[in-house]
């Protein structure tokens, strides 16, 4: 478990994820609105090479960065109203040359390819973020 500060430096979140992940992974981002999940996708990218902005794809549900390896950012909170859309698109952004990182996974099950980390991002009492950084067994 790593916690951060609300505002606070998210790198060794990020540092742990990237320790976690490599081509072809995807990474389920788990945390209630406002929890840092975007946020922790543009820590990570950085560390990846990422050096455009990166943004929240709410509306445009994915947007892929140029980094090394590329990194595909999904945001499925949308489908949660639009049941029996057509996902094809939104998996070929999840391709075995890139790193993906789905916030609102739970909207995507049955079409996602498996988690190879998830991120837990929850806050304790007196409102500090907790990342609870799980990575595959296999990569245990």
């Amino acid at each position: 478990m790593i916690t951060a500060a609300d505002g606070g430096d998210l790198t060794p979140v990020a540092e742990a994820v990237y320790g976690a992940v490599q081509a072809g992974d995807c990474v389920y981002l788990e945390g209630p609105i406002g929890a840092g999940k975007t946020t922790l996708v543009q820590a990570c990218a950085r560390m990846l090479g990422v050096s455009e902005p990166v943004t929240s794809p709410t509306f445009a549900l994915a947007h892929l960065y140029e980094g090394t390896p590329p990194v595909a950012h999904l945001d499925l909170y949308r489908l949660g109203e639009a049941a029996g859309r057509d996902t094809s698109d939104l998996l070929a952004y999840l391709t075995e040359d890139v790193i993906g990182f789905v916030e609102w996974p739970e909207y995507g099950f049955g079409w996602l390819p498996a988690a190879t980390c998830v991120v837990r991002i929850g806050f304790d009492d007196d409102g500090t973020r907790q990342f609870d950084i799980s990575p595959s067994a296999s990569r245990l």
